[in-house]
């Protein structure tokens, strides 16, 4: 659900583009406990794009993420992880060159957290803090979907038998049976 939409002016090579993609799912995967499967990172070289900051000609690289607000995300917690962000890209990126181009830095990071709900393969996405649930109560359509080849929810359902704990699995299974 959540979409990293990286703006880049610096031109980003495969490997980086890819190395960025695994680091940010992996942030906002451990930040938020969101499955890996929901993170989307798309890329857009901006380097014709014409932007005014302050009535001034600017380019710059920009990350702007858009996710789901939820009232046990805090301002805190997207602060913190607008700084994560901003390291990974210095370490993907940047590098450690000793002649650091100030262009190649990420200049900005926004938090859009105005994402409401959404639809994956024709089910609505979980409320946020809900997701574990969530991926309990559909985990039949999921497998169904893996079973016929789905990518993406073949990784998923890997992701929900290698993370989920066999105890709250087997509760949140009693659980759905018991409501029918």
């Amino acid at each position: 659900m959540p979409l990293y939409d990286v703006e880049h002016v610096t031109p980003l090579t495969e490997t980086q583009q890819e190395q960025l993609a695994i680091a940010l799912t992996d942030l906002h995967v451990q930040r938020f406990h969101t499955p890996r499967f929901f993170v989307n990172v798309r890329y857009t070289d901006v380097s014709h794009q014409v932007v005014f900051r302050g009535g001034i000609r600017r380019k710059y690289n920009r990350i702007i993420v858009r996710t789901r607000a939820g009232s046990n995300r805090s301002v805190e917690t997207y602060n913190d992880h607008c700084r994560d962000i901003v390291r990974v890209w210095e370490r993907i990126i940047v590098g450690d060159d000793d002649d650091k181009d100030p262009e190649r830095g990420l200049r900005t990071v926004w938090v859009m957290g105005a994402l409401t709900t959404g639809l994956e393969a024709g089910i609505a996405r979980p409320k946020t803090g809900e997701e574990q649930e969530w991926l309990q109560l559909h985990i039949p359509e999921f497998r169904k979907l893996a079973e016929a080849g789905d990518e993406d929810f073949i990784e998923l359902i890997k992701e929900v038998d290698d993370t989920m704990p066999s105890n709250l699995y087997t509760k949140l299974k009693a659980q759905r049976s018991q409501y029918g």
